[in-house]
């Protein structure tokens, strides 16, 4: 993002919203905001303040977004939870990576009723026991090859929640294969939140024992770690109500992005199991 100053950096409460958002992966924040532009300084000066991820380069905003379109229909009522950008689960070009997720509501936005819904990673993941470390990486791998990946040659990343712990399990796909289906679109998966819940409760997961419900409204921000937290929404948003910026590593090479499959896998498991700690093999 660089490093240029802004007249939220010597704000008070900005350290506080640092500590928040390095400790829960999220922080809501209603400061009273002029402009947009005013909303997403801030949401700049928080992630840039607490954000250290060595030799991987500066954070730049990777994709602004006015959700839905201004000019476009209403969204449908649900949204499944999903990644921004997707996870790089098998690299294999240079591409934009997401790390952090700032929501912003105009104040001046009329009748907001939508609840956006956060996922914590690990806390819902490490429910149930997985495969040991290298199986489950090969499961991820595995379902890319057959089921998740539309083009091999430019590696497999996901964006789905749901398709990350289909694949992790090993099981039978039930999920629709975009291998066989081109034209399916992501974020089709499910109907409705009760038909999302009862997907993962299938896998052995909570999700209602650790969704954290944000019913974000007009004049506040939401900013979250998009490696930390999956997202979703409950309810529909009108066109142009809801502004998205996503910071993020530009182009970055597949090496890197393996390191941070590492840390995604990680959150899998409480500790590390004793057989990824063990194994010199891990592709």
């Amino acid at each position: 993002m660089g490093n240029f100053p802004g007249r939220w950096d010597t704000m008070s409460g900005v350290e506080d919203d640092r500590a928040t958002l390095s400790s829960s992966g999220f922080v809501l924040i209603d400061q009273g905001f002029g402009t947009i532009a005013e909303a997403f300084e801030l949401a700049r000066c928080v992630i840039e303040g607490g954000y250290c991820e060595d030799g991987l380069g500066p954070l730049l905003i990777i994709g602004d977004f006015v959700l839905p379109p201004a000019e476009g229909p209403k969204t449908r009522d649900f949204q499944t939870l999903h990644f921004d950008f997707g996870l790089p689960l098998d690299p294999k070009v240079d591409q934009d990576v997401a790390r952090y997720t700032a929501l912003y509501v105009p104040a001046s936005a009329p009748d907001v009723s939508a609840i956006t819904r956060l996922v914590p990673l690990g806390a819902l993941l490490q429910q149930r026991t997985w495969p040991v470390r290298p199986e489950l990486l090969e499961n991820l791998l595995a379902y890319g090859r057959t089921h998740g990946a539309w083009d091999d040659a430019r590696g497999y990343v996901e964006g789905s929640l749901a398709r990350i712990v289909e694949a992790a399990a090993g099981s039978q796909p039930d999920l629709p294969s975009v291998k066989l289906d081109s034209d399916f679109l992501c974020g089709l998966e499910f109907g409705s939140l009760r038909a999302e819940v009862a997907f993962f409760a299938h896998h052995g997961l909570r999700v209602e024992d650790v969704a954290i419900d944000v019913a974000l409204r007009p004049g506040e921000l939401l900013v979250f770690d998009n490696f930390a937290l999956a997202h979703g929404r409950c309810g529909t948003r009108a066109p142009g109500e809801l502004r998205q910026r996503v910071f993020g590593h530009r182009g970055l090479a597949p090496a890197a992005q393996r390191e941070l499959r590492s840390r995604i896998l990680s959150a899998f498991y409480a500790t590390p199991p004793v057989e990824s700690l063990s194994s010199t093999s891990m592709p």
